[in-house]
């Protein structure tokens, strides 16, 4: 199996498993509950913004373009810059990868639904306080990770 096959498997994995995941969240006899208590829960949020909700208060019908425009013309960057990096040996075209799968998992939502679904809730509690992370689901965290390792390893090619 060529190295390329691998990714492209590596992306149709992580895309079913976060569009079976939305949808489990999305049955209407699903109820909320909790992983670890005090730390990790698994909730329904819709999130018609981008990461953290941002651009959530743009009206609907600019949000409807806008926000899937943007994605796509990132999602289209990436795949151009993986189809570059795709023959490296390097970390740069997996970490291309996961941005890929988490565009694609996000644009599917937003063009689909008008929104992204999200799930992961992580918190913390401090004394009487509980303190929440934004809710995210698998297409976030794949971008998330990638973003930073990326960063991390300085987009080495070796």
């Amino acid at each position: 199996m060529t190295r390329t096959q691998k990714q492209l498997g590596l992306f149709s994995l992580l895309l079913a498993a976060d569009q079976l995941s939305k949808w489990w969240i999305q049955q209407p006899d699903f109820h909320a509950f909790t992983v670890i208590d005090g730390f990790f829960n698994i909730i329904r949020a819709y999130n018609p913004g981008v990461a953290f909700s941002m651009f959530a208060d743009l009206p609907a019908s600019l949000r409807q373009w806008l926000l899937p425009g943007i994605t796509i013309g990132i999602a289209i960057a990436v795949l151009f810059w993986w189809w570059q990096e795709r023959r490296h040996a390097g970390i740069t075209s997996w970490l291309l990868v996961l941005i890929l799968t988490g565009a694609v998992g996000n644009i599917w939502d937003r063009i689909q639904l008008g929104y992204v679904v999200d799930f992961i809730d992580w918190y913390v509690r401090i004394g009487g306080s509980e303190y929440h992370w934004p809710a995210f689901n698998i297409a976030d965290a794949c971008i998330s990770v990638a973003v930073v390792l990326l960063l991390v390893t300085g987009f080495r090619k070796h």
